[in-house]
C-alpha cells in the first residue's frame, strides 16, 4: 500500500506557481490597450410629451398660426420623429404606459 496524499489544490504546489505569477508579470507590462484612452461622451436625449399636442400643431411641422420658437429650434437642431403611436387615447392611461412600460389595462 502506498501512502496516500490528502488533496492540495493546485495553486498551493511549487510548480504551479511559476506559470500565474509569469502571466501576471507580462500583463503588467504590457502597454494599455484602446481601452484605455477616454470614455467616449455619452448622447442626450429629450424626450417631450405633451397631451392633446397633434402633428401639425407646432410651426416645424408647418402650422402658420401659432409659434413655438423653442420647439422649432429643438427640433431644427436634432432629430423629428414622426411615426410613433399612444398606448391608450387619453392622457392618464397614456402617461401611465410610458413612466412603467406597461399597457394601460395591465396597470389596473
Amino acid at each position: 500500500m502506498g501512502r496516500t496524499r490528502s488533496w492540495v489544490p493546485c495553486w498551493l504546489h511549487s510548480s504551479c506557481v511559476a506559470p500565474p505569477l509569469t502571466f501576471l508579470l507580462l500583463l503588467l507590462l504590457l502597454p494599455p490597450g484602446p481601452c484605455a484612452g477616454p470614455a467616449p461622451s455619452r448622447p442626450n436625449f429629450l424626450l417631450l410629451l405633451a397631451d392633446d399636442l397633434g402633428l401639425g400643431d407646432l410651426g416645424s411641422f408647418g402650422n402658420r398660426s401659432l409659434r413655438t420658437p423653442h420647439l422649432d429650434g429643438l427640433a431644427r437642431d436634432g432629430v423629428r420623429l414622426t411615426q410613433h403611436l399612444a398606448a391608450a387615447s387619453v392622457c392618464s392611461p397614456s402617461r401611465a404606459a410610458f413612466l412603467t412600460g406597461r399597457y394601460p389595462v395591465r396597470l389596473g
